[in-house]
């Protein structure tokens, strides 16, 4: 298990100062709306808010925290009394499905669920099942930064996503006192059940500084709304493909903002792009290596394309989340879906032989990681390039990756 920092406060307050000159200001209610998704729609219906047996389960939920509160002495205590017990997450998705029967308000809450494709994995599931499902992804994702963020639990990639702290530092224990103090204060008591765990879990991300799913939203605005206002204007059929997708590389040492290796992908996307096979540059790759680092791996090559190669600002989409080859692939088709690119047309990789042989057999890989292969008809054509097309249940959620799901 990796613990980083042997002065958790000093070390995240470092952080947090190093972050706040590289990336914009990150809001938790982005956070909360990607990671809890099925949440967020519940709490806009008052009659779904009120209800009187998922309050009384809050309230239980409440009771078990604040006796963490006064018996805890160590984080392995307070991520067990946090986490959803599984009688709970069963008896939870049986009222939101009885409450569905009744046709009290939601029956908009799954519409809104469905229509945007987070707990779809591509096979259509009836409202109930649907709901269900959802609930119970929700409750998973919860489960899991408690354990990850709290109990130091390992993640599947730990040089990256592991807890930011000794796991019973004394600063951090005090740090997660004082918000479960304050998350109880401000928590109304009548609140349904999901509503405390959903705060706790957010807070105990802001307190690993684990953001990053937060930053640069909306993807539409900022660095990308020249390219945003473009496609409108973009004679599509000039053209082979979508976009060119090159794919990060993290720098090995701290404070290099740009891998001799990203420079190279950023070449070779430029000699395409001026041969004109795509209209866009989709840059993909997030905050990733090393461990925190306040550069992304997009930003910086965008900067590179602009600043050393000439290509138009307009030209180069920021796709600043992705952690993994896997995420590339399925993060650029999410842009193009959402910037309404032609995905009938295929995207073309760019990048280097190894990880060309590694798209070559990615699926199982995808599987095994996202619960999807979030793309289709994958080509590979020579040493530097692949086509694919991006598949509509790309925006399947994946709750076991806080940093970008």
């Amino acid at each position: 298990m990796i613990h980083l920092g042997y002065r958790s406060w000093l070390f995240v307050l470092g952080c947090a100062l190093s972050l706040s000159a590289a990336v914009p200001k990150r809001d938790p209610a982005v956070l909360r709306s990607k990671l809890f998704y099925l949440p967020v729609q519940l709490d806009a219906h008052a009659r779904l808010r009120n209800d009187a047996v998922l309050q009384q389960m809050g309230h239980s939920y409440r009771e078990r925290v604040q006796q963490a509160r006064r018996e805890c002495r160590d984080m392995a205590c307070y991520a067990t009394a946090l986490r959803l017990r599984d009688e709970e997450i069963l008896r939870s998705g049986n009222r939101l499905v009885a409450l569905y029967m009744r046709g009290n308000g939601m029956k908009k809450v799954v519409q809104a669920v469905r229509t945007a494709g987070y707990y779809s994995k591509g096979t259509p599931l009836a409202d109930t099942a649907l709901l269900r499902f959802a609930w119970e992804r929700t409750a998973a994702g919860m489960n899991y930064i408690f354990d990850t963020y709290l109990a130091g639990k390992r993640p599947r990639y730990p040089v990256i996503d592991s807890i930011s702290f000794r796991v019973n530092d004394p600063s951090f224990i005090s740090l997660t006192e004082k918000m479960l103090d304050r998350q109880l204060a401000e928590t109304p008591a009548h609140r349904p059940y999901h509503a405390l765990p959903v705060e706790l879990a957010i807070e105990v991300l802001l307190i690993n500084g684990r953001d990053e799913a937060a930053r640069y939203e909306p993807l539409t605005a900022g660095q990308n709304a020249g390219a945003y206002a473009r496609i409108t204007r973009t004679a599509w059929e000039e053209y082979s493909y979508t976009a060119l997708l090159v794919p990060g590389y993290g720098p090995d040492k701290p404070g290099v903002r740009i891998d001799h290796r990203a420079i190279a992908r950023c070449k070779m996307a430029a000699e395409r792009f001026r041969r004109k096979l795509a209209p866009f540059i989709i840059v993909s790759g997030g905050h990733v290596y090393p461990h925190r680092t306040p550069y992304s791996e997009a930003v910086e090559m965008k900067k590179y394309l602009v600043q050393e190669l000439d290509i138009p600002e307009s030209a180069i989409i920021i796709e600043p989340h992705a952690r993994h080859t896997t995420t590339n692939m399925r993060n650029a088709g999410r842009l193009m879906y959402r910037f309404n690119m032609p995905v009938n047309k295929p995207a073309l990789v760019v990048t280097d032989t190894a990880q060309i042989l590694m798209i070559a057999n990615l699926d199982k890989r995808c599987m095994n990681e996202l619960g999807i292969v979030p793309y289709r008809d994958v080509k590979i054509l020579n040493q530097h390039e692949a086509a694919f097309y991006p598949a509509a249940h790309c925006f399947y959620i994946n709750v076991l990756d806080v940093a970008d799901p």
